[in-house]
């Protein structure tokens, strides 16, 4: 199982270069990121090259995937982050959907984000890039409270209806449990559709071991499933992070 560790939550406002040293220094080769238009990319692959490390996913730019009227925008923000996933080396971007349009009924909500990933396809197979697309809870955290896209469930079913290698699911274990349980078998029953893991303390969204889910159980169970992506580590920490880093990486990260 690869491991990767999520720099904006784990290291929040620190410079990205920073960051990567830090994981440098302590054995970790991995990462990955939210934003990549508030950073120097020339800067982050030539540091990254510079000190053998990988990056697991960073997330397309904010953009309406159910709105018809935003095509051009949304294609514009794939095509954008795909040239960044492509200069980091970087083959997998995580992707949401963006807020719900007032007055679309559910099953129009999920034809209208199935023509928005359809748009999208010739972007993803000129870079060669796999999006994964990412449901939000609107329970807990209310900034994502008009998210379109909340449960795996539905985006389970749009990548299942596009039908595409490139499309796949981020399948963000935080979320799931809120807005469904069950994470393990939701996983192991899906896990051919999935192109990103990640996780976080329920509730809270704090350390792995600070909550309701048995992450190290998680974990070994994953190691069994025929899933050869990565497991992002994305919390929000309440202490130095670093040696809960060290401990997961050197317990969990079988390469």
């Amino acid at each position: 199982m690869k491991i990767s560790f999520n720099v904006e939550t784990l290291f929040s406002g620190m410079p990205i270069e920073e960051a990567m040293r830090t994981l440098h220094r302590n054995g970790i080769r991995t990462l990955e990121f939210w934003s990549w238009k508030d950073k120097d990319i020339a800067r982050v692959r030539q540091l990254r090259d510079e000190l053998d490390m990988d990056i697991a996913s960073i997330v397309v730019t904010p953009e309406s995937l159910l709105d018809p009227s935003r095509r051009d925008a949304l294609r514009d923000a794939v095509k954008g982050t795909a040239e960044a996933a492509r200069e980091l080396g970087c083959r997998r971007m995580v992707h949401t959907a963006g807020p719900a349009v007032p007055g679309v009924r559910p099953e129009d909500t999920r034809k209208r984000l199935i023509e928005g990933v359809e748009a999208c396809l010739p972007i993803l197979e000129e870079y060669e890039v796999i999006t994964a697309l990412e449901p939000l809870n609107n329970r807990i955290d209310r900034e994502l409270a008009d998210g379109c896209l909340t449960t795996s469930e539905e985006a389970f079913a749009i990548a299942e209806a596009v039908q595409h290698p490139l499309v796949k699911v981020c399948y963000d274990m935080y979320h799931v449990q809120i807005m469904e349980g069950n994470v393990l078998q939701r996983l192991q029953n899906r896990i051919s559709l999935v192109g990103h893991i990640q996780g976080a303390g329920v509730p809270g969204r704090h350390e792995l071991y600070l909550g309701e889910l048995n992450y190290d159980y998680i974990f070994d169970a994953i190691k069994q499933m025929d899933y050869n992506g990565y497991v992002g580590v994305e919390y929000f920490p309440l202490h130095d992070p670093i040696e809960d880093l060290k401990q997961i990486h050197a317990k969990h990260h079988t390469g």
